[in-house]
Parts: structure tokens; C-alpha cells; sequence
């Protein structure tokens, strides 16, 4: 590549700094294109896991790859966090923004073959390599409208819907055109939201299956709790269903959410060791009806 893109990472950190520390050294080792700058975004950790990655960062001041730390005041959630550092390169120029979960180990070549692939075809807007989960890989995903979660794919042959979040190249084109991440989100289905949104203003995802990114899959959720957890991905699916979903399911919305609330007031009055998780995703419902949207005060 005789002229190199100008290239600069994001990466969300949320305590678990151990992750986030594990995650930069592998990207001190990426190979050409080297990023611009890494900017880490610290979504008010905890003092010691914010202050474990300023001081690695700090010891890397001089180095070949540059490191800088954006701390802010209140946890914004992944759509939130993630558009601190989105604004940020894009002020700084970039031609690319290269989303990364902070639980991710990447390999060396990963940004010379995302980008190679993005700079083959002007219409191609988002690049994603496969997701190495450990006792699974998963090749991008589908979506199953009117249910709770989205279909991680376990074959790099089947048609994809959306890229997940954990690794995301992203065309500043794409950027300016759609916007930035939806914030109502706050956690979960933000990435899924992003990609029908690049698709349906004509761009391409891209997936990579031959590029691989290790991932710690929910390092920093699974500290949330499985109620609130739950909470999110009921709220936020409905949302995702209203905004995204074909005319044909958008009319059976209503209907879905009856049930969803009918199915969990009747767990509530006759299995009493599920009524914690039950109530949580009946809130879910009413959090959706009520536009309690963004960040959920547990």
C-alpha cells in the first residue's frame, strides 16, 4: 500500500484492566498499517483498573505505537463509550476507526488484511474478521426477527446479516453518513443496529473468516448479573424490532410484547425461584413502552 490510510483505534475498557492491558500489548504488535494512535476509552472504571492501564500506557510514552487515555466521568455503556473514542479519530483525520473490545487478543497482520479488503471496493464500508470464542468460532451473524437475541453463525459460508461488535472496521464514509452509534442501547444489540443501518445506506459488510481475533466473550457484562443482564436484551430487542424490523413483524410488535409480559406474570405467580429474572424482563417491557432508554439504574 503505497499511501497508507490513516488508521486509529478504539478501545472500551470497563474494569477487567487485566483484559485491557493483555488486549494492548497484542496491538503493540500489529503490523503495517500501524494506527495513527490507540485511544482507550475508560468508562469510569474502579481506580485500580483505570489506574493498571494509565500506568501501562504511560510506560509506553516514545514508543513506535502511541497510546492515549480518555477517562470519563460516568459509564456510558458500549454505544456511548465507543462514540468518545469514534469522535476523537475522526477529529484526528482518520480514514478508518477500528472498534475493539478490550477482551480481544488480535493478531499481527489484522490491520494490513481488514484494510487491504475495505480498499478493494469503494462500496464496502464495514470489515470483520471471524471470532476465535474459544470452544467456538463464530462468522458474523443473522437476524431472527421478534426474539430476544441475535444468531451468532457458526459457518463462514452462511449469508450474514450484521458484524458483531467485538471487532469493527469502520469507513470514515460510513461514519458520515449514518451517524454514530445509537446510545438508547447502551448495551447490547448496538452493533447489529449499526450494520442494518451501513446496509440499508448501500454499503457492504465485509467478513473476513480467514482473519482471526481471539475474544473473552462477556468479560466485562457478566459482572452486571443475569436479571439486568436480561433487562437489557428485552428492552433493547424490542427497540431493535420497532426501529429495524419488516413491516410484516413491525404490526406483530404489539402482540410480542403482550406475550413476553403474560409469559413472565405467569412465572412470577407460580415459580417463585424465577420471579427475580421474571421481573426483570416484564420491567424490560414496560422500560421499552415508557422510553426509558440508555442506561438502566439497577
Amino acid at each position: 500500500m503505497e499511501n497508507p490510510v490513516k488508521l486509529i483505534i478504539v478501545i472500551l475498557q470497563y474494569n477487567n484492566s487485566q483484559d485491557t492491558v493483555r488486549c494492548l500489548e497484542s496491538v503493540k504488535e500489529l503490523g503495517y498499517p500501524y494506527p495513527a494512535f490507540t485511544v482507550v476509552v475508560d468508562n469510569n472504571s474502579r481506580p485500580e483498573h483505570f489506574n493498571n492501564v494509565r500506568l501501562f500506557i504511560e510506560s509506553q510514552i516514545g514508543k513506535v505505537i502511541r497510546f492515549k487515555l480518555d477517562a470519563l466521568s460516568q459509564n456510558l455503556g458500549y454505544a456511548g463509550g465507543n462514540n468518545v473514542g469514534i469522535r476523537r479519530a475522526l477529529e484526528n483525520g482518520a480514514d478508518y476507526v477500528l472498534v475493539l473490545n478490550n477482551d480481544t487478543v488480535v493478531p499481527k497482520d489484522l490491520l494490513s488484511k481488514l484494510v487491504s479488503e475495505a480498499e478493494s471496493d469503494d462500496d464496502i464500508g464495514i470489515v470483520a474478521p471471524a471470532i476465535d470464542e474459544g470452544k467456538r468460532i463464530t462468522y458474523g451473524g443473522r437476524i431472527k426477527w421478534l426474539r430476544p437475541e441475535l444468531n451468532h453463525l457458526m459457518s463462514s459460508q452462511d449469508v450474514i446479516d450484521y458484524l458483531p461488535g467485538v471487532c469493527l472496521l469502520i469507513k470514515r464514509s460510513v461514519i458520515e453518513k449514518i451517524g454514530l452509534l445509537d446510545e438508547n442501547y447502551f448495551l447490547y444489540f448496538e452493533d447489529a443496529d449499526y450494520c442494518v443501518r451501513a446496509s440499508r445506506a448501500g454499503f457492504i459488510l465485509k467478513l473476513m473468516p480467514e482473519v482471526l481475533v481471539r475474544h473473552k466473550v462477556s468479560a466485562s457484562t457478566e459482572q452486571l448479573g443475569a436479571p439486568l443482564l436480561l433487562r437489557y436484551h428485552f428492552r433493547n430487542a424490542l427497540y431493535f424490532n420497532w426501529r429495524h424490523a419488516p413491516a410484516g413483524y413491525k404490526i406483530l410488535l404489539p402482540f410480542w410484547s403482550f406475550f413476553i409480559m403474560m409469559k413472565q406474570l405467569v412465572k412470577i405467580a407460580f415459580l417463585p425461584d424465577k420471579r427475580k429474572i421474571s421481573k426483570a424482563i416484564l420491567t424490560s417491557v414496560l422500560d421499552f413502552h415508557l422510553d426509558n432508554f440508555g442506561k438502566i439504574d439497577d
